[in-house]
Parts: structure tokens; C-alpha cells; sequence
């Protein structure tokens, strides 16, 4: 079974892949810290750093593209709010807001 790390300033979590969630909403599922006010890639509170699967998740939004800057978004920040795993596959992810 695929695997969804999510690295936060209180520690590492191991949670089960759950496809076509938002991490900001598995976060707060299972009770994980994951800074967050909008939700609609607006105040990028949630962004996030792709340490392991991008090749999982979806495509950056059109949101993630006006929020995050160009050079941002090729380093492999994404905002959490945004980010989907949409296929089978073991993902590690940071919080890393502004």
C-alpha cells in the first residue's frame, strides 16, 4: 500500500495514500498540522514543498500559477490546498510556508 509522508515542524506522519483529497484536507482528516486560512490558493499559508512523487499528484493549478512564482513552482514548491495524489504511489511532502 502506497504511502503519503507529510514532514511538519512537530515531526514526520505516515498516512495512507488517499487519491483525489487535497493534502490540506487529509491533513486536518488526521489531525496534522498543516497551515491553512483559504483554501483556494490564495494566501499560499499551505505551501509545500515535493520532496518524493510529484510524478503522483496533478498537474500544478491555475491557482498554484498565480500564487507561486515561476522559479518557485521548478524548485518543486506547490500549495497544499492544491496538490492531489491522483495516483498510486509512495509521496513525501514539506510544509514550508513564507
Amino acid at each position: 500500500m502506497s504511502q503519503l509522508t507529510l514532514v511538519t515542524r512537530a515531526g514526520s506522519h505516515d498516512l495512507p495514500v488517499e487519491l483525489n483529497q487535497t493534502v490540506v484536507a487529509i491533513a486536518k482528516k488526521h489531525k496534522v498540522v498543516w497551515g491553512h486560512a483559504c483554501q483556494r490558493g490564495v494566501c499560499a499559508q499551505c505551501r509545500t514543498f515535493v520532496l518524493e512523487g510529484a510524478e503522483f499528484l496533478n498537474e500544478v493549478t491555475k491557482e498554484e500559477k498565480l500564487r507561486l512564482r515561476k522559479a518557485e513552482r521548478a524548485e518543486g514548491f506547490r500549495l497544499g490546498c492544491q496538490i492531489q495524489v491522483v495516483q498510486d504511489g509512495d509521496v513525501k511532502l514539506a510544509h514550508r510556508p513564507y
